[in-house]
């Protein structure tokens, strides 16, 4: 494989998973947001899932680069995508901390398995957040029932 096309390869494969991100939060929109932020500055990932209802759990995904290949570098490529699942979790000194509960690499022709992984966490995080309205109202009883009919 030439070294264009090896490239062209790389690049169908970041809009590829681009654009299955995207449609993962178009799909589940309400439920969770889809965040692109710089995991160098503040981020946890070039890709980021949070939950709508908190901020307790995310899915976060980096961009790798070839060795040698800086961040300063306009024209850089991914080569590979290194994904976690994450939760917070309390230290017994109360602080808290991410901590991961799922992680893998991806390589380009293993992207569908990874945004099937994305969505199954999505669709987790719905499933919890429908179960947490249904079941849990602010005291915690649940909806109340049915008024007794005269």
């Amino acid at each position: 494989m030439s070294e264009n096309e090896a490239e062209e390869r790389l690049t169908q494969a970041i809009l590829m998973l681009d654009e299955g991100l995207r449609r993962i939060a178009r799909k589940y929109e309400g439920t969770v947001s889809l965040l692109e932020e710089d995991p160098e500055t503040f981020g946890a990932g070039h890709y980021e899932f949070y939950p709508e209802a908190h901020s307790r759990t995310r899915f976060a995904i980096e961009e790798q680069y070839a060795p040698g290949v800086g961040w300063d570098d306009p024209d850089r490529v991914p080569t590979s995508w290194l994904w976690r699942a994450e939760r917070r979790t309390r230290h017994p000194d109360g602080t808290h901390v991410w901590a991961e509960e799922q992680f893998g690499e991806s390589f380009p022709e293993q992207l569908p398995e990874l945004l099937t992984t994305v969505e199954r966490w999505v669709r987790r995080t719905k499933n919890l957040a429908d179960q947490e309205q249904a079941f849990g109202g602010p005291d915690r009883r649940g909806p109340a029932p049915p008024a007794p009919s005269l």
